[in-house]
C-alpha cells in the first residue's frame, strides 16, 4: 500500500540523492501497472455481476454442490451423519441388477439386500440380449443410486435407478430408458455414489486407451451432457469410466486374459494407449484396488482365477502387454475372461449365463471352489457388496 508517509520519504530521498530517482520511477511504474490490472479485473467482475453472468455462474455452482449433497444423502438413507438410523436405512435399501446392451435396452431386477436369502435368488431372462456380437453387461447396485449413461459419441445423461422401468424379463420387449441417437451405442453405465469423493474420472476404451479427467470438470460435463468419446481409433469406443481418488491404482483386464495395473498419477489428460492388445483382443473391465485384498477373474466356462494383490506389478510405462492371468496354452484352447474385479471376501457375485439364468453367489465360496457351476456359457459377471445386517 502506498501511504502519504511513503510518498514524503521518496520525495526526500530524491531531493537528497537525485541518482535514486530512476529506481523510484521504475518501482512506481511497476506498481501502477499492477494496480491498473487489478482495477480492470474488478471492473470486469462488476460488469459481470450487473449483467447477471457471474450470478448465473454462482447459481450453477450451487446447483452442482446441491446435486453432490443429494447423492451423499441417498447413500446414507437421507441422513448425512453416520447415525444408527442412517445405517439401518442403508441396510434396508433394496438392491437392483441392471442388465443392459449396446442398443440401450435395459432390464432392472430388484431383490432384497438380505445375504441369508441371496444364494437362493435366481432370475431367468427370455430371448437373446446380444447385439452385433457383443454380450449384455451387468451392474448390481442399491436402488438409491444414481447412474451416468455414457454413449459412444461422448454424450452423457444421468438417471436415478429407482426411476428406471422394472419387472420386464424378456429382451424382445425390454425398455430403452435413454435411446441412443443415430450412429450411437450405449457404451457403459457408471454409478455416481462416490462422485463427490472422486478426484478424477478415468475414461478407458475397449482397445486399451486411457484418459484422465479432473473432477473439477464434472460440473461442465453434467451441464453440457458431454464427456468426450475418449478414443482415437475409428473402430474403438469407451468401455468404462471409473471414478477414483488421487492416490490409487487401476487394473485393466482383457478378454484374452491380460492384466495391466497402472498408477493414476501416470495417466495423462490426453488419450493414450495404455495396454497393447492383439487385434483379436479387447478390454472387458476396469476397476480400482479400493483397499481390497484379492482379484477374481472368471472365464466363459466358469473357471475362477484368484490372485492376491501382492502378485500385481504396477506398470512403469504405458503400451505394454501386462501380466497374463493364465497360460498361453489355455488361451489357445479358447479360454476367455467374461468378468474380473478386485474383491473383499465378504463380497458377492452376479453371473449371467447364456441360457438367460442370473444367479448370485458369495465371492468366498467361488474362490474356495475355484469354479462357478454353469449349464451353459457364461456371458458376464460382476461383483458387489451387500450391507451386513447390524445387531437387532
Amino acid at each position: 500500500m502506498i501511504t502519504p508517509e511513503k510518498i514524503e520519504a521518496w520525495i526526500k530521498e530524491v531531493s537528497e540523492r537525485p541518482s535514486s530517482a530512476p529506481l523510484l520511477i521504475e518501482y512506481l511504474t511497476s506498481r501502477l501497472r499492477e494496480l491498473t490490472s487489478r482495477n480492470e479485473e474488478l471492473r470486469a467482475e462488476n460488469i459481470a455481476l450487473i449483467n447477471g453472468k457471474r450470478v448465473e455462474e454462482y447459481e450453477k455452482r450451487i446447483q452442482h454442490l446441491e446435486y453432490q449433497l443429494d447423492l451423499l444423502k441417498r447413500q446414507s438413507g437421507g441422513e448425512l451423519p453416520a447415525s444408527p438410523a442412517a445405517k439401518a436405512s442403508a441396510v434396508q435399501t433394496p438392491m437392483n441388477i441392471l442388465v443392459y446392451n449396446s442398443a440401450g435396452q435395459l432390464i432392472r431386477l430388484a431383490f432384497d439386500a438380505n445375504p441369508a436369502a441371496a444364494t437362493a435368488l435366481q432370475f431367468r431372462l427370455q430371448g437373446d440380449g446380444r447385439r452385433q456380437g457383443e454380450t449384455p453387461r451387468l451392474l448390481v447396485l442399491p436402488e438409491s443410486e444414481e447412474i451416468l449413461f455414457v454413449f459412444s459419441s461422448g454424450r452423457v445423461a444421468t438417471q436415478a435407478v429407482r426411476s428406471l422401468p422394472s419387472g420386464q424379463t424378456d429382451w424382445a420387449g425390454s425398455p430403452i430408458p435413454l435411446a441412443p441417437r443415430a450412429g450411437e451405442t450405449l457404451a457403459c453405465l457408471v454409478p455416481l455414489s462416490r462422485f463427490s469423493l472422486a478426484d478424477a474420472f478415468i475414461q478407458i476404451s475397449r482397445r486399451g486407451f486411457v484418459k484422465k479427467i479432473r473432477s473439477a470438470m464434472a460440473q461442465s460435463i453434467l451441464a453440457n451432457h458431454y464427456i468426450g468419446s475418449g478414443v482415437t481409433l475409428p473402430a474403438d469406443r469407451t468401455m468404462e469410466i471409473v471414478l477414483t481418488p488421487k492416490e490409487e491404482r487401476i487394473i485393466l483386464v482383457s478378454s484374452e486374459g491380460y492384466l495391466l495395473c497402472l498408477d493414476i498419477k501416470n495417466i495423462s489428460a490426453s488419450v493414450e494407449e495404455a495396454i497393447r492388445l492383439s487385434p483379436t483382443d479387447h478390454l472387458i473391465t476396469a476397476c480400482t484396488l479400493g483397499g481390497r485384498e484379492n482379484l477374481m477373474a472368471v472365464t466363459q466356462t466358469g473357471k475362477v482365477i484368484h490372485w492376491t494383490l501382492d502378485r500385481l506389478e504396477t506398470a512403469a510405462s504405458l503400451k505394454t502387454r501386462g501380466q497374463a492371468l493364465y497360460s498361453s496354452q489355455r488361451r489357445e484352447q479358447g479360454a476367455r475372461v467374461v468378468g474380473a474385479s478386485t474383491v473383499h471376501l465378504t463380497d458377492w457375485s452376479a453371473a449371467l449365463h447364456e441360457d438367460g439364468l442370473i444367479g448370485l453367489a458369495p465371492v468366498q465360496e467361488l474362490l474356495a471352489a475355484g469354479a462357478l457351476p454353469t449349464a451353459s456359457t457364461l456371458l458376464a459377471l460382476t461383483t458387489f457388496h451387500l450391507p451386513q445386517p447390524g445387531p437387532a
